[in-house]
């Protein structure tokens, strides 16, 4: 199955209904977001003595009246957020639905915070980026962009994190996270590059629940090393109790840098994640 595929018109409609939802359950959703700077946006925020040059428009008039003094409306300006979706493109997550789970997953956080008047920048790892998305008549091109994302070969997290440019505001960070990078340090550096982060971690369904059998050839996707390996219980156990270590340690490294962890199963429905990562962000 292709992404254009993946990516229905249904799919777009429940994107749709909860963009206006969220829009409904708070005043700062979306473009709308609330910020410290002072503005001309429709709600109050605090008032300063008049100057000189001020345009009386703005000025409150009935508390010249009760004080005989001039005083000035502020207003919280409201800005577009920065949402940065940054895809691993490591050779292991093309295993399995992995890719095509990161691609839809992308696409669907792409229409849905330019629904919200947001600004989506996406970083393919090691790739050239597409930014300056505002509007839902952009996804077309967003979709192409992911489309033409190939997962291949073996990829220091953290370096290439290091050469993004990334615009201060939310990250989402979609990887399997299986490297030999530091978490902790990885994710220090999204805080000190100004990120809000959200670390999505996908696996495929295969990776969460492996099946026992007699024997298997193991390869590492992305240097082609292969081990031989029995898939007994013990095995199991052994692999099941290092996957709980690894996704502990994602968690934790998130939690160090004010961030949030997220687990993505590729058998787990698009919109269950797209609403714990609204819910958060």
């Amino acid at each position: 199955m292709t992404l254009r595929e993946a990516f229905t018109s249904e799919l777009m409609g429940s994107l749709k209904r909860l963009t206006l939802q969220l829009k409904s359950e708070t005043t700062t959703a979306g473009g709308r977001r609330k910020s410290r700077a002072k503005g001309q946006s429709v709600e109050f925020s605090d008032f300063r003595n008049y100057v000189p040059g001020d345009s009386i428009k703005n000025i409150d008039w009935k508390s010249y009246g009760r004080l005989d003094k001039l005083f000035i409306k502020l207003f919280s300006e409201e800005r577009q957020a920065n949402v940065n979706i940054v895809i691993d493109t490591s050779g292991s997550l093309g295993f399995g639905e992995k890719g095509l789970y990161a691609k839809l997953l992308s696409a669907c956080l792409c229409y849905m915070f330019m629904l919200n008047m947001d600004r989506v920048n996406i970083y393919a790892l090691d790739g050239t980026p597409l930014t300056d998305l505002t509007s839902p008549n952009m996804i077309g091109r967003a979709v192409d962009y992911l489309e033409n994302i190939e997962f291949s070969g073996e990829k220091s997290l953290l370096n290439s994190t290091k050469a993004l440019n990334l615009r201060q505001g939310s990250c989402i960070f979609i990887s399997d996270f299986f490297t030999d990078d530091n978490k902790t340090e990885l994710f220090k550096l999204l805080a000190y590059k100004r990120q809000k982060l959200h670390a999505v971690t996908l696996l495929d369904k295969t990776e969460m629940t492996p099946e026992a059998g007699e024997d298997a050839t193991l390869e590492d996707s992305e240097n082609q090393k292969q081990m031989a390996v029995i898939l007994d219980k013990n095995a199991l156990k052994r692999y099941k109790d290092a996957l709980d270590k690894h996704l502990a340690d994602i968690a934790n490294a998130a939690k160090k840098a004010q961030g949030r962890f997220y687990l993505a199963v590729t058998d787990t429905h698009v919109m269950k994640i797209i609403r714990e990562l609204t819910a958060q962000s």
